[in-house]
Order: C-alpha cells, then structure tokens, then sequence
C-alpha cells in the first residue's frame, strides 16, 4: 500500500507546463500541491415543469396545429467547493470547458489522498484513509472501442482498471491482483479523468454503462467516484441517477488576482509581485482578457506570456499563438545543438516549424477513436508537410522528419512519447489550434468544407471556434470568416412540416431525418451559437457590416416570433445576452430589447429593462417604454426600469432624454409625460413605489390641480411613510390653496 501510495505522488504530483510558454526549467519541478488553488463547482438540481408549445405553422395553413405539451427540465446550480460537493455525494460528474482545471482537480486529488493529507485540505470530514486510483480515459480509448465494438455485454470496468494499473510501467510493482482485492476491500476514489477524449459516442455510451454497472456492485460500495468531461462530451449519452452532475466553476475576479499572486510567489520570487498586482490591473483593463482569465489555464498563460515578453494577448487565438511561438523559439537559442540532432529545423524560423505541424495536429485529430499515433505515421506526415514546403523531398525528408520528432518531442513540449512508441500532443487545447490553422489555410471553398463536415460534432467544436477565431485576426483573412460565418448561419431553416402532419398523412417515412434535424436546429440555435461566439472573438476587419446585419435579422425576426412563447424564454434569452455582447449595430440591439419588454414571460421583461439601461441610448423611443415599464405588474420588472431610467439619465444631456427612474424623475424639468408617469406610480400597490412617486412630484416643482389632487389624496393614505411624503411634497411645491390648508 505506502508503495502505492507513493508511486501515486511521484506521478501526480507535477505541475503540468509541457506545452506551455514557459522558459524557465525551474517551474518544471514545481510540486501541483505548491502552487493548486483550490476550485469551487456548482452542483445542479433538476426539477420538471410542464409547459405547453403550439408549434410554428403557417399562417396560410387552413388547419390550426393542436397544442403540444411538452415536458422540459429545469435546471438550478448551487456553489459549494469541492470538499462539500465530495461530502454531499459518492458519485460525481465534473464538467468544465477546456483548461478549466478538471485535469488539475483530480491530480490534487490523487495526491492528497495518497499523501493522506485529506484532513488537512479538506476538512475533519475526511479521517478516512482512502487509495486513490487516478486514470485518464484517452489512455483507455483504444481498449474500449475494441471492447465496445467486440463485447456486446457491458464489460467488467473492475478488471479492465486492475490490469491497466498492472500493466503501468509508472506503477512498476504494483500488481493488478493487488488493485482488485483493493477496489473490493478498501474505500477508493476513483478519478476518471477526461470522457471527452474518447471522441466516439458509442465508445463514451458503452463505457458510461461500464461505470454504472461497476458502482452497482455491491462488492465496491466502498468506492466513491468522479468523472470528468467537457460538456459537449456529456450530450447526447447518460449515466443513472446515482451520479449528480457538476460544473468547474470560472474564476472571479478575486480568484483571477490571488492566482496570479500565488503563481507569481510560488514560481518566480517575492520580489516579483509588483510586477504580479501590474498584471492584475492590466488584465482588470481589459473587458476580453478578463473573460480569458477566468480560466485557469488560460490565465496561466497570460501570467506566463506577460513575465516573458510584457504582452497581454486579449483574445484566444493570440494566446495559444504566442504560446506555440514561445514554445518554438525556444530552439532558437542553442542552434549549435539542434544543428547537431537536426540540420534543416536549426534554420528554419518558429513560423515554419508551426507550419510543419499544422498537418500533423489534423490527422491526430481525425483520429476519433484515439489522441495517439505510431511514431511512423507521424514522421511520414512530417516528411509530406516538408516536401509541401519545398523543404525536402523523398528518403532525405523522410531522415530529416524523424530528426525533427525527437528534436520536438525533448525539447518543445508540444508533441510528447507516450513510451509505447506512439507520439501525442501534450495538450489537447493546442492539437486543436493547430489543427484549426491547417483548416484556415486551406484555399476557399475547401476550408468550408472542412467545417461543413463536422460542423455539429462535439469534438470539432472547438476547433471550428478556432478556426473562425483564427480567420478573424486581420484583414487579409477577415473575408474568408466572414464567408464561413455566412454559410454556417443558415443551413438549417424553419422545418417545412410539422410533428403532427406527419403522424397524420403518413410523411415521415420519406425525409424524417431532414424534419428532425431541422426542429433540433429551430429550436436550439446551434449555427447561431456557433457563429455568435465566433464572431465575439474576431477582430473589426471581419465584424463586417454584412455579417452584423445577417446575426441581426436572424435575433430580431427569432425575438419577434418567440417572445410570446413560454417554451422559448430560454432562447430568447439567450438572444437578448447576445445582442448585448457581439457589439452589433445598437439600432438593431434596442428593438430587441423593446420587443422583450412586452414579452408576456417577466424574467423577459426584467432582462429588457435592465440592458436597456446598459446601452446608454437614451432615445425618446426607449425613454417611453422604460416609463411604461414602471408600470409592470411585476416588482423586478419595474425597478429595472427605474435603475435603467436613472443610468440613461447620467448618460444624456438632453432635459427630456434625461429621464431618470421614479427615484430621480422629480430632478427634471415638468414634462407631461414624466408627470403622468408619476401619477400613475402614485397609485400602485408598492408603497416603495408610491412613495418615490410623491417624493419626486414634490421635486418637479410643477403645482398643477391634478398634481395637488393626487397628493391630497395620498395624505389620506393608511400608510404613514407615504402621509408624510406627500405632506412633504405639498409642502415643496407652496401652493397655497385653501384645500391644501386645510387638509395640513
């Protein structure tokens, strides 16, 4: 067991930089428990609720569609840190987007529990000694595609976990017959790292029935397990209820800080951490490069990039380009030494070793069903790629590529030998990068139909986000992602047939796939995300006045026919927060948001109100439906009016256009509008409200008959706060009439 035990902490315990920018070898030795800054997750709790959908039909259509009902789930987070979430449940799903730190969680893990240090970075909750077993699933992604394709029962995970463990050389000692009798007789933690990198769905499918039949067992009620998965990785397969699902939480702006503090300590010096509260206040500057910091390895970079070249790269692709350019460079300072193991590559710039590459992280990642090739395959790739840049040709390429894979492979860090004669890159981030610029270079129309082919697998997402990312840096290749926007936008339209017709004249035996496949799309607006936040990361050459009109259309027409629909709240939603975000024309942006203020669902409303008042347009349009607002029937739609109202009026300079909520409406000149707006307020329910109304009708100065009456009338109102208010009030505005006098 302490053979294990430690066997697991000289695995584990490791900072992880292969593959990033950094130049001192130093960090290399940096223990994971030194520098790990513990992540919060939130826990989801689903609930069910009914709603009823009439789908969309044409108008023209002499026969209405019944109405459908539809069953949806609701979904709620609650953030915990890990060691509550662990104390709450056995069985756990941990997604996160890429370098969110599920990787760096686990290992943590591994290595507390081995160094049974569990107390002390958990909590008195966890006095229990426990064996962790730590297995990244890409390593398995072979073994079970064959076993998923060959084995048609559900296969034993018990076994197929103690042989692998056995047959670890990292683990040399530690025999598979040891690993079983432990899962059956000692509490374990079983940490299975990565289900996304085991690209084929039925593979994924087969192996999650695998977990679930293996923590069925009776026999391993002591196990506790937790498995990790970008969350594209988890759709479309299932794992039983026993399982509660989880999400890595973004680092805040406050994580973002104590990280780049603690990075700053632990991997340079004290002295340095001027430099490190220089780096907070630079990235808190910049909008993008905050929401690039909220990932932990991308913030990693960021500290790294900065501490080397004083940059701060504000989009991804600029990250993982300095990051691959760094990593390159790096041979540039020996070139006596590459000379010696690699002619040709000690003369050629960082540019062209990235172009060398580019190839080879495509082919690895068509390969669906694995993250590795044979070292043969990729030498004969390399030797392609020189002969494609005039570089070399027949056996002298051939010689030169292997020279090229062992110079890379121990000295860059992007490529990596796994030991058993295959090559991987060491970071799947970055074989997507790379493989997203082999896509973007393609000559046009090909590198569509690259994107076009996987366009909606998981595995290609990112890549595809890259490769528009990519397209969109500059000018000379802001055409061609505008051109891959445009034609990703649109390829799936409004089914032509609905769900019931086909039941009923027997249609959908002939094209049932196009129908379902269009419905999937209407409904969850894949091509628009995907091209929303495409065009979030691109630079302004490419956000072209075509493009922003088409994303435009496509909101403003999808808010319009939704609005009214409670089965698309969600949608349209997402809609109004993307409005709000791609930097789109704002005349377009403001109609949408007027339209949501009289959508029927009131987190619709609420929404509208609120980002109007972020848009700073102060309109007489939006200034009149913001004072209408103030009238909704609901609480949290009528203070976003009024906060929205009294942002707008800070910004404008114009008296009308300066409107300000009911809190500040009084600071106006008399206006008509302004003055009916707050007399109606007088009479509603709120008191708050009620009371604001006086106060500010006071301020208005305007001493009409209907202003007098209104707040006579308010005088006689049971609440106290609002009698004195509107004594207040009368008294402001110094008309003194005998009714007023009297009623004093």
């Amino acid at each position: 067991m302490d053979k294990y035990r430690q066997k697991v902490i000289e695995t584990y315990n490791k900072l992880i930089l292969t593959a990033l920018p950094e130049r001192d070898p130093r960090l290399h030795e940096i223990k994971l428990d030194k520098i790990f800054v513990k992540l919060r997750i939130a826990v989801e709790n689903s609930f069910r609720a009914t709603r009823y959908l009439e789908p969309d039909f044409d108008k023209n259509d002499l026969k209405k569609v019944k109405v459908l009902r539809q069953r949806e789930e609701k979904v709620e987070t609650k953030p915990m840190t890990t060691a509550e979430a662990l104390q709450k449940h056995r069985y756990l799903i941990i997604t996160g987007s890429p370098g969110s730190g599920k990787t760096t969680l686990l290992r943590w893990l591994a290595v507390t529990f081995a160094d049974q240090r569990q107390s002390e970075n958990l909590g008195e909750a966890f006095t229990e000694e426990t064996v962790p077993i730590f297995l990244e699933l890409r390593r398995f992604s072979e073994r079970f595609h064959d076993l998923a394709k060959n084995h048609p029962a559900t296969f034993d995970l018990a076994e197929e976990i103690s042989t692998f463990v056995g047959d670890d050389s990292r683990f040399d000692g530690v025999h598979s017959d040891w690993m079983r009798q432990t899962l059956a007789q000692q509490p374990c933690l079983l940490l299975l790292d990565g289900l996304d990198e085991i690209a084929d769905q039925m593979t994924r499918q087969r192996l999650l029935e695998a977990v679930e039949a293996f923590v069925q067992i009776p026999t391993y009620a002591k196990v506790s397990c937790l498995l990790t998965t970008r969350p594209h990785g988890f759709q479309n397969v299932s794992l039983g209820a026993k399982f509660q699902k989880t999400e890595v939480q973004a680092f805040t702006p406050d994580d973002i800080a104590a990280f780049i503090r603690h990075w700053y300590a632990t991997a340079y010096a004290e002295e340095y951490q001027a430099e490190a509260s220089e780096l907070i206040t630079a990235i808190k500057a910049q909008e993008r490069v905050t929401e690039l910091a909220t990932n932990p390895l991308l913030c990693t970079i960021i500290a790294i990039i900065y501490r080397n070249n004083r940059v701060l790269p504000n989009r991804r692709v600029e990250l993982y380009l300095e990051c691959c350019k760094t990593l390159l460079d790096t041979w540039e300072r020996n070139k006596t030494e590459i000379a010696a193991q690699s002619p040709l590559i000690a003369g050629v710039d960082w540019q062209t070793k990235l172009e060398l590459l580019m190839p080879i992280a495509y082919r690895f990642h068509e390969q669906e069903q694995k993250l590795a090739l044979p070292e043969g395959e990729v030498v004969k790739l390399l030797a392609a790629a020189l002969d494609e840049l005039n570089l070399m040709q027949g056996s002298e390429a051939e010689q030169e590529a292997r020279r090229f894979i062992a110079a890379i492979r121990d000295r860059s860090g992007i490529l990596q030998g796994r030991g058993d004669g295959t090559l991987e890159f060491s970071h799947r981030t970055f074989q997507e990068y790379l493989a997203a610029r082999y896509i973007a270079k393609q000559a046009d129309p090909v590198y569509i139909d690259f994107v076009m082919k996987h366009l909606h697998e998981a595995w290609w997402r990112e890549v595809h986000l890259l490769v528009i990312g990519h397209l969109g840096s500059g000018s000379d290749t802001a055409e061609k992602a505008e051109k891959l926007m445009l034609t990703i936008l649109p390829v799936y339209k409004k089914p032509n047939l609905l769900l019931l017709p086909y039941k009923r004249f027997n249609l959908g035996k002939f094209f049932p796939r196009l129908q379902w496949q269009r419905r999937i799309a209407w409904h969850t607006m894949r091509e628009f995300e995907l091209v929303a936040q495409g065009y979030a990361d691109c630079t302004a050459p490419a956000k072209t006045k075509r493009l922003s009109q088409n994303l435009s259309e496509f909101m403003f027409k999808r808010v319009l026919k939704w609005q009214y629909n409670p089965f698309y709240s969600e949608q349209t939603n997402f809609l109004i927060t993307t409005a709000a975000k791609q930097n789109l024309p704002r005349d377009t942006v403001v109609a949408i948001f007027l339209q949501g203020l009289s959508a029927k669902d009131r987190w619709m409303r609420h929404a509208a109100a609120y980002k109007l008042g972020q848009l700073d347009q102060a309109s007489e349009k939006v200034i009149d439906a913001l004072l209408k607002a103030l009238l909704d029937k609901d609480e949290a739609v009528r203070h976003s009016a009024a906060k929205s109202l009294d942002q707008l009026d800070q910004a404008s300079k114009d008296e009308f256009m300066r409107c300000a909520a009911a809190k500040s409406l009084g600071q106006l000149g008399p206006n008509h509008k302004v003055i009916d707006a707050l007399l109606k307020a007088l009479l509603d329910k709120d008191e708050e409200l009620q009371c604001t109304a006086a106060e500010s009708l006071g301020k208005l100065g305007q001493a009409s008959e209907k202003v007098i009456d209104a707040l006579l009338k308010a005088l006689l109102d049971k609440d106290e706060e609002l009698q004195c208010t509107a004594a207040e009030s009368l008294g402001k505005l110094g008309q003194a009439s005998e009714k007023v006098i009297d009623a004093l």
